[in-house]
């Protein structure tokens, strides 16, 4: 039996959410030998970043995956030791497969925590929360 693992992936519908801030929704994965055990998605409910990382740290996340992250949300995460891989783009199975692999690489996603710079996979703006 191999060693059982949570990650959180900032998503918008089935793939990666453009910006963690304003991400409809995130998705906890539990990953068990390789395998996808368990899937849950999580609604946004408009949490402030200390709470998003709260919930993360008291359900024993231990890698978080977005596209873009800003400078106080990465940091209240980091303090919370929850690794951060951004600039992630892709389908959830796709970037779940590489995460499995080893094979996922974080361009390094940052953005201004202003919503006008958040984009739905599509390219457009998301709604307000």
């Amino acid at each position: 039996m191999g060693v059982k693992m949570r990650i959180a992936i900032s998503t918008d519908q089935d793939f990666v959410s453009s910006c963690f801030g304003c991400c409809p929704a995130c998705t906890i994965i539990d990953i068990e030998a390789g395998d996808i055990r368990r899937t849950l998605s999580v609604p946004n409910p408009g949490w402030q970043h200390r709470q998003w990382a709260d919930f993360l740290e008291r359900n024993s996340v231990k890698c978080l995956i977005v596209g873009n992250i800003g400078a106080n949300a990465m940091a209240v995460l980091k303090w919370r030791g929850i690794p951060i891989i951004s600039g992630v783009q892709g389908s959830i199975d796709a970037v779940v497969r590489k995460y499995v692999d080893g094979t996922l690489t974080a361009s390094g996603g940052a953005c201004d925590g202003e919503a006008r710079t958040c984009l739905k996979p599509d390219g457009t703006p998301p709604e307000a929360m």
